[in-house]
């Protein structure tokens, strides 16, 4: 019984994951130029698609960031909770690939208040999870939420009153309506990473292991691709495999993924994949700067190697 309790748990952590997280983001946001569209093709829990447009240059709290809107527009498999869910949302990242902000919107078929949610997160040098985050649901209360996550507190706000609520690492979840999942999962952006097989490194208790190099054909095309295995576990405790495909050229993204948490899975690939080329246009810039260049250097040490002569004839 126990057990059913804690697959159901996961089965709907795992449908509202597409909504209220950043689930399944492709890899390297941060390399992907404006006009970029990825679209992956979803089985498992959820049957459908997932579309990522990288739209244009934004700003969060004065800090600028790449605007990526997400559109999703899944079925429920079989007849379990909630079904033709159809929801956009729009994530800002910085340079680095790290979120600055989300903005959610619920879709009314989850039957919620909250019809949008705003996260801000900031970070620190290195660290894998944001020092603070402010989370806003709009709704009839509008409620917010500061989570500062060292200090193991949560500040909510709430009809004009404050309340400050401990928590520990594994009861986050009982203080906020809904954990963002850059507060569950530690932030791992894998085109920092200096990926070959063989590869290992540990994110506190996550685990990225680089087990081979292989061609990954999907409708999209035939993509050079790095396996990585990546192992941990959810906010929950809950035991999470996730075996992701990533490219090895770059711009990276996520190729083909398949995520398991207690033997519940998804799967997602990537069935188009348009990426503006800035090599064209980067040569066609270049080259006549080059050659500018050249011609400069060259008129340089003529115009030097014609002195030197006039003033040796003198």
């Amino acid at each position: 019984m126990e057990k059913g309790i804690v697959a159901a748990a996961a089965l709907l952590s795992l449908l509202l994951l597409p909504v209220l997280s950043s689930t399944a983001q492709p890899v390297a946001i941060s390399q992907l130029p404006i006009g970029s569209k990825l679209v992956y093709r979803l089985s498992g829990v959820y049957i459908g698609n997932k579309t990522y447009e990288v739209t244009g240059w934004s700003s969060s709290e004065g800090r600028r960031c790449k605007l990526v809107r997400v559109h999703l527009e899944v079925n429920a498999s079989g007849s379990l909770f909630y079904r033709g869910i159809n929801s956009t949302s729009e994530f800002c990242y910085d340079d680095r690939g790290r979120p600055l902000s989300e903005m959610l919107l619920v879709p009314p078929e989850f039957n919620l208040s909250v019809r949008r949610v705003l996260i801000t997160y900031w970070w620190e040098d290195n660290e894998v999870f944001p020092y603070r985050t402010v989370m806003r649901l709009e709704d009839g209360k509008n409620e917010s939420y500061e989570i500062l996550l060292k200090q193991g507190i949560v500040v909510k706000e709430s009809g004009g009153r404050k309340e400050r609520i401990r928590f520990t690492g594994d009861n986050l979840s009982r203080a906020l309506p809904f954990v963002p999942e850059r507060l569950s999962e530690p932030y791992i952006d894998l085109s920092s990473l200096r990926l070959k097989e063989g590869y290992e490194k540990s994110f506190g208790s996550t685990r990225v292991r680089v087990i081979s190099l292989e061609n990954v054909r999907t409708p999209a095309g035939l993509f050079p691709c790095y396996k990585v295995i990546i192992s941990g576990r959810t906010e929950d405790d809950l035991p999470m495999n996730s075996t992701v495909y990533v490219t090895v050229r770059e711009p990276r993204f996520t190729v083909y993924y398949v995520t398991d948490i207690i033997g519940i899975e998804q799967v997602g690939y990537v069935t188009e994949v348009t990426i503006p080329s800035v090599s064209a246009n980067w040569r066609t810039i270049q080259l006549p700067l080059l050659a500018g260049v050249a011609v400069a250097v060259l008129a340089f040490f003529l115009i030097k190697r014609t002195a030197a002569r006039k003033r040796k004839g003198e």
